[in-house]
């Protein structure tokens, strides 16, 4: 009976020690278990940390790409203003070309404009010198003096040829207003071998008329015979009293019956 017990304790210590031996294993195992997964931890790890950078990555990525594009775009909208700018400037470019070829057909024909302008300028004083002294006899002084002053210019070298022709273009419009204008004035006349002091009035370049200080005289400019002609004291009288006061702006125009020569035919 002894041995059988000592048997069954020896049983039991054996189990006991298999136990235990069971147990360490476990936790071998559990230790070796928790290194792996602490390995595999920090290949999460890595690989997260690996992720982020890559996010990072393709975040500056986008934002280079995002900021590239706007300087395309940029760019390419300043490429099309150049371009219109540049269509612009041909189309200047076109149109300077062109004036400056008219500009050098004038130029060319401003030499030959130029030597025939003092032979034009010449022939234009001599008709309108002319003109005068086959016109009604009125400023007959001035009109000489505006005759003199475009000869001067003329014969003066330091003229340009622009205002010689300018002086004459102003004695021909001046001339030419005369036509259209009516006057009075003050003047001295002779009749007969005697002086007169008369009113003149002047209506264009169809009628010159005078009437003495005193009225007792009325006359009128026979062009055809170069002098002036007395009108009976009757005629015309008042008609010429009246064109006196209307040059004169003292009365309102008004119809007036006045001796007008009548006009010749052309030749």
């Amino acid at each position: 009976m002894k041995n059988c017990r000592i048997t069954h304790l020896s049983l039991s210590a054996m189990a006991l020690v298999a136990s235990s031996c069971f147990i360490s294993v476990q936790a071998a195992e559990i230790l070796v278990n928790s290194d792996i997964i602490d390995q595999a931890m920090d290949v999460v790890a890595q690989k997260y940390q690996a992720s982020a950078e890559a996010q990072e990555e393709i975040t500056r990525l986008q934002n280079t790409a995002s900021s590239t594009f706007e300087e395309f775009k940029r760019a390419n909208d300043n490429l099309e203003s150049l371009l219109v700018l540049n269509a612009g400037f041909r189309k200047q470019i076109s149109i300077q070309e062109d004036q400056i070829e008219t500009l050098d057909e004038s130029i060319a024909g401003v030499e030959q404009v130029t030597r025939e302008i003092p032979l034009l300028m010449e022939k234009m004083l001599a008709s309108i010198e002319q003109f005068i002294d086959l016109d009604y006899p009125f400023h007959n002084d001035e009109r000489s003096r505006r005759i003199q002053f475009a000869r001067d210019a003329i014969d003066n070298p330091d003229v340009s040829i622009a205002e010689k022709f300018r002086q004459v273009l102003v004695m021909y419009q001046t001339e030419t207003s005369y036509g259209r204008t009516i006057e009075t004035y003050p003047d001295t006349i002779s009749i007969d071998g005697i002086d007169l002091d008369v009113n003149v009035a002047r209506i264009g370049r169809v009628a010159l008329l005078y009437q003495t200080t005193d009225r007792q005289q009325t006359g009128a400019w026979d062009n055809s015979n170069r002098e002036w002609v007395t009108l009976g004291a009757g005629d015309y009288r008042t008609a010429v009293q009246s064109a006196i006061r209307v040059a004169s702006s003292l009365d309102a125009p008004r119809i007036i019956e006045l001796p007008v020569l009548a006009p010749e035919v052309a030749q």
